[in-house]
């Protein structure tokens, strides 16, 4: 699971998801016609709030009231789930015996990989009767991190699907996962949120930060919240602001360069977060700088990246920064897992970009 898609599951109200409503429409539909699907797999980019989204299905699944329609309120523009409710607030808990989330178990698990022996504790559970007589549900969170044995382990699952059984899929690379995973789920893609509403969960989540910081950070992040959150609380975000500044520079200064990345690139799992972060924002630096220089840009980039990104213009020609960023984004994937030190990639990556190649 990316830590972008973890945070917003801290955020605010529980019971309310903001935006998704191809998803709503999509589930109170299958429920609506007495054939409930019994795989989706959610799609999106991280921290949009996809598990989020999945966790509130798999209340209002569970929850006992039997009229649906309580649980979706006509004017909501969303679906919403009383606190009040004993099955829904179980989930919420982490307590319904009919609930199951699977996620990373991030204790001395760099790799941040789902482990197989979950995966294979989700068939007998599902393979049960409902406790409470409605749905067994499981979130796997994400898909992403399931390696191709765990998914092969839980093919068999959806294929012959138990009656009454749900499985809400997550992830930000469908395209990653095996084919025969994909058929045998219905697919919904979600979207970033739009500015407003993006700005809206960052200002419940930090209702006393400066205004211009959650703006910084609605803008950096791109319809995903739980994006921005996590590139805040890791110090990601100002990191970022520092490597602009440097790669601004007219001279690289490398031991500036090495203090940041020895902060933003540190190991072990607990480091994760940071170099998440690190990986999103150089991504989207080279990718804006590349489509800038090639008179194709159409995102509007924060005021401290402009220096940035003209600064690798003038050292750079449109073709050379596509292949950096091509380039940064494979050797990322390879140093996070090889578990290289990637404080120590992340300087040769800031060097590389501060020489110039152009004649």
């Amino acid at each position: 699971m990316s830590n972008a898609d973890n945070h917003l599951e801290e955020i605010v109200d529980p019971t309310v998801v903001i935006g998704h409503s191809n998803f709503v429409e999509a589930l109170t539909s299958s429920m609506a016609s007495g054939r409930m699907h019994h795989a989706w797999l959610l799609t999106g980019p991280s921290g949009i709030g996809k598990a989020t989204v999945a966790r509130l299905a798999a209340a209002w699944l569970l929850s006992e009231r039997i009229n649906t329609r309580d649980f979706f309120g006509a004017d909501a523009g969303g679906f919403s789930v009383s606190l009040d409710d004993p099955g829904a607030k179980l989930v919420f808990n982490g307590a319904h015996p009919d609930y199951l989330a699977i996620s990373p178990l991030l204790d001395d698990n760099r790799s941040g990989q789902i482990k197989i022996d979950q995966i294979r504790a989700m068939v007998p559970f599902m393979a049960h009767k409902s406790a409470r007589g409605r749905f067994r549900v499981t979130v796997i969170d994400s898909m992403d991190e399931v390696n191709r044995n765990g998914a092969n382990a839980m093919l068999k699952l959806l294929e012959e699907p138990p009656e009454n059984s749900v499985i809400f899929l997550i992830s930000s690379r469908p395209g990653q996962l095996p084919p025969t995973i994909r058929s045998r789920c219905r697919v919904v893609r979600l979207s970033p949120l739009d500015f407003p509403s993006c700005r809206d969960v960052l200002s419940k989540k930090w209702p006393d930060a400066d205004a211009k910081q959650v703006d910084l950070l609605t803008q950096l992040c791109v319809g995903a919240p739980g994006r921005a959150i996590s590139l805040a609380e890791s110090g990601a975000a100002d990191c970022y602001q520092v490597a602009c500044s440097l790669i601004a520079e007219s001279k690289p200064n490398v031991s500036a360069m090495a203090a940041l990345t020895g902060k933003w690139g540190r190991g072990s799992a607990a480091g994760r977060t940071s170099r998440e972060g690190a990986v999103f924002c150089l991504d989207r630096l080279l990718r804006l700088a590349a489509l800038t220089a090639s008179g194709s840009n159409t995102f509007d980039p924060c005021d401290f990246e402009v220096p940035a990104i003209r600064v690798l213009c003038d050292r750079h020609s449109s073709a050379q920064l596509a292949v950096f960023h091509g380039e940064f984004l494979r050797e990322s994937a390879k140093a996070e897992g090889l578990y290289m030190d990637f404080s120590q990639f992340l300087l040769r990556q800031m060097i590389k970009f501060s020489e110039k190649t152009l004649l």
